[in-house]
């Protein structure tokens, strides 16, 4: 019970801002494996707390202005980390093609015009249809599609390699990864019961996850955490303009 909880905090202190108040967190394969479970609950909790502060706002000011506004808080609710990683992923992807280190231009602290421009275009894109779904009220489509892009992890990630002292190497090699993919599924049936085309958008979040991957591994000969992170982003963007048509 107590690895649980440490997966748990783990999941929430390095994937969102929300504050954890945990002295001792041991760390170890088993953390990474239960953090596997956490990861579609940590993207609900980003929708429920993006959706509760639209509805907060909207009591003070235009509905429209408070869903801008509570679309830019959502990505700031988990530190703007996979936002990062479209900047550091873009600017590796251009400089690869002049023959430079696509893992050393990732792993540098500044950051390229054309990644800065792309970035700015995503975040413009994503925080546009996230206000236009708290507009409409779809609040459904936003939760299920935040759960989904993480959930896919689980069963699209072992198809790629990745540093063996990586977090995502260690979970899929601690024991009992499996009954952790089964027991993932009940962030499927909640999704379900919220809208029925959640099937559909669980199969694109599994297609999605598995091409953006496959294209940044074949142009770069790798997959790390920046192609994770922008891979999750770009499925997110994807599902968030197709979920508003279902």
């Amino acid at each position: 019970m107590r690895e649980i909880f440490n997966a748990f905090a783990f999941s929430l202190s390095y994937f969102t801002v929300f504050p954890v108040f945990v002295k001792e967190m041991i760390i170890d394969k088993n953390t990474f494996k239960y953090s596997l479970f956490f990861l579609p609950l940590i993207g609900s909790l980003i929708a429920i707390v993006t959706i509760l502060i639209f509805i907060l706002l909207s009591s003070f000011f235009h509905p429209l202005y408070a869903s801008v506004v509570s679309a830019v808080i959502s990505l700031g609710l988990y530190g703007y980390l996979h936002t990062e990683a479209i900047t550091d992923v873009v600017d590796a992807w251009f400089a690869s093609y002049s023959g430079k280190d696509a893992y050393k231009i990732m792993k540098e602290s500044t950051i390229g015009a054309i990644g800065a421009i792309a970035t700015f275009s995503f975040v413009l894109l994503k925080v546009s249809i996230i206000a236009y779904l708290l507009y409409e009220k779809k609040y459904e489509i936003i939760l299920i599609v935040f759960m989904f892009s993480r959930l896919s992890l689980t069963y699209i990630l072992p198809f790629f390699k990745f540093n063996k002292d990586s977090f995502m190497s260690q979970a899929f090699e601690a024991n009992g990864v499996n009954k952790v993919r089964f027991a993932v599924l009940i962030f499927l049936v909640f999704a379900i019961y919220l809208n029925m085309n959640a099937i559909l958008l669980f199969v694109l979040a599994l297609l999605f996850l598995y091409l953006n991957l496959k294209i940044l591994n074949k142009r770069f000969g790798f997959v790390n955490g920046d192609c994770l992170g922008c891979s999750i982003e770009i499925t997110e963007l994807l599902l968030l303009n197709i979920g508003f048509f279902l």
